[in-house]
């Protein structure tokens, strides 16, 4: 309504020990400026400020004695009154014994000061406590302006349709007085009195008397005045209706429309609130930086700040607190006044962008049965980080029935392991049952004198021949044992694998795109480079005819002299 937005950053007594922070808004009927100001953040103003009625009791409550000082000058005129003071007296008192309370910020050399005031009577005055964050004084009122006139008005969107809206209420009260009014072509001689005709033919059940030819009286209705009023009307309320939002704005975009096309749409509905949008934002940007110093010189006391923005995870940094070093000396943590941070105003989304195409493209090829990785859609989605990375969790998990059956293999391969190593112990007992009874018969033999003929021993190729089957079978063994291990880890790399896969995707996209526009870069400069090249041979070729032009032209006044 008033193109204007003002609010006062104050300190208020906190619980701390400091004062804290707080942003209060300000009616913007209440708030006067420098009328030289020609800014839209009135960042070129020398003084401004806002006003307020107040009781005369309630000053006390600013400053002791205040309402004395101001009942002492009310009361008396002390010589110093004029005519024109008293005509303008109703401006600063009113009969319940209020006073307007005035708030005024100015600026003297670089120094920001206020007073506080009724009248001439000042009750309070000081310099600024706000600064930016280069150390220079600022004042706690921060406003913008919509717009701006070229006389320095300051006005929002209601003046810009002042004008179509007398339109609309002009043609419209025109239309409905033409169709509420009657012509009459009366021939002469044709009625007795033609002011009763005249009254007769306003009424709604008029009765016309005449006398003679039909065609002697005739009622006209104007009925293309009535369309042009009409069309006047409906093309002013069209002015008005086109300042609200519009289908591009709202997100009706109808079926089958693209992300791409989809944000170019809303950003043609947002043409008309182009400069709006960019002093508001440019606004808060100002009021939290201001914000963060008035924190860094006031807050002096230990503090616990929530630093994450999920609402179901509380995390706190401990400011200005105070610890002991290694060597048990008590030394500070984490003290704002030093710490040195970047503000940025992160919008919303507000319009769909590629990954919206992307997401809609992945969308419509998983309904037409084209197999789709159900990372690539989460991906691609407009969830917040925090569900992506918890559905992507979620999908890195093994399968239950795999897992089991996974399982099942690795059990039955360590069993056959477990049955290996079994048969290869009782292998290698066996041989060392048959090596034992061999050295006992050899014995035997050479104390009792066995006759030939018997069974001969075994040589010790035989034994070797053991020994290298039980080898093989523990090897056997073994590699059973290490394909059981591989298959347990299998199901440990899998996760670690997807993230070094989605990682490798993400450098792959950002490399390319990184490509695409060294590529477009490369294109452009080329481009250019060929149109001055262009440019030179052009102006080289008029530059040599014109001198081609004066020598010809000289030779000619020589023959002729």
């Amino acid at each position: 309504m008033h193109g204007i937005g003002i609010d006062e950053l104050m300190l208020v007594p906190g619980d701390k020990g400091d004062p804290d922070l707080r942003f209060v808004y300000v009616d913007p009927r209440t708030f006067f400026y420098d009328p030289r100001s020609l800014r839209s953040n009135f960042g070129d103003t020398r003084f401004h400020g806002v006003y307020k009625w107040a009781d005369i009791d309630e000053l006390d409550a600013l400053a002791d004695g205040a309402s004395e000082l101001v009942k002492e000058h009310l009361d008396s005129d002390g010589g110093y009154w004029t005519a024109f003071d008293t005509d303008r007296e109703s401006l600063w008192v009113d009969s319940r014994r209020r006073v307007r309370l005035i708030d005024h910020w100015y600026k003297r050399g670089d120094q920001w000061r206020w007073c506080l005031h009724t009248g001439n009577v000042e009750i309070m005055s000081g310099e600024s406590q706000f600064f930016n964050e280069r150390g220079l004084s600022i004042s706690k009122y921060h406003a913008f302006a919509n717009m701006i006139d070229i006389d320095g008005d300051h006005y929002g969107f209601v003046r810009r349709l002042k004008g179509p809206q007398d339109g609309l209420n002009q043609h419209r009260s025109k239309a409905i007085h033409i169709m509420n009014t009657r012509q009459l072509k009366i021939a002469q001689g044709a009625v007795d009195d033609i002011e009763v005709t005249r009254r007769e033919a306003a009424r709604p059940d008029g009765v016309l008397v005449y006398t003679g030819d039909p065609k002697a009286l005739e009622v006209l209705q104007p009925e293309q005045e009535f369309l042009q009023q009409t069309q006047y009307y409906q093309d002013a309320k069209t002015e008005i209706d086109s300042f609200g939002p519009n289908q591009q704005l709202i997100q009706e975009f109808g079926q089958n429309v693209s992300g791409r096309a989809a944000n170019l749409l809303q950003q043609a509905g947002l043409a008309e609130l182009g400069p709006f949008l960019k002093n508001f934002r440019m606004w808060k940007l100002e009021r939290y930086r201001a914000c963060w110093v008035a924190a860094q010189h006031y807050w002096t006391g230990e503090r616990f700040l929530r630093v994450t923005g999920d609402q179901n995870v509380a995390q706190f940094m401990q400011i200005n607190g105070v610890e002991l070093d290694p060597y048990g000396r008590p030394m500070l943590v984490n003290v704002l006044g030093n710490i040195d941070v970047e503000i940025k105003v992160d919008e919303g989304p507000d319009t769909e962008t590629v990954m919206g195409d992307i997401f809609d493209l992945l969308m419509s090829l998983n309904q037409n049965n084209v197999p789709v990785p159900p990372q690539l859609i989460i991906e691609a989605s407009n969830l917040p980080l925090s569900e992506k990375k918890k559905l992507l969790g979620m999908l890195a998990q093994p399968d239950p029935a795999k897992q089991a059956a996974q399982n099942a293999i690795i059990q039955k391969t360590m069993a056959e392991a477990a049955l290996a190593n079994a048969q290869a112990g009782k292998a290698q007992a066996d041989a060392g049952k048959a090596q034992t009874a061999g050295m006992l018969n050899i014995a035997k033999a050479r104390t009792e004198g066995m006759p030939d003929g018997g069974p001969e021993p075994k040589t010790p190729l035989d034994y070797a021949e053991q020994l290298a089957n039980i080898a093989e079978t523990q090897a056997t063994a073994e590699h059973k044992r290490a394909s059981a291990e591989a298959l347990r880890n299998k199901d440990r790399v899998t996760p670690l694998q997807l993230l070094a896969d989605h990682a490798q995707r993400h450098a792959d996209r950002f490399s390319q795109s990184i490509e695409q526009i060294a590529s477009r870069g490369i294109e452009t400069y080329h481009r250019n480079l060929d149109r001055r090249v262009d440019d030179f041979h052009r102006a080289e070729d008029r530059d040599s005819r014109e001198r081609v032009a004066r020598f010809a032209a000289a030779r000619r006044q020589t023959a002729q002299k």
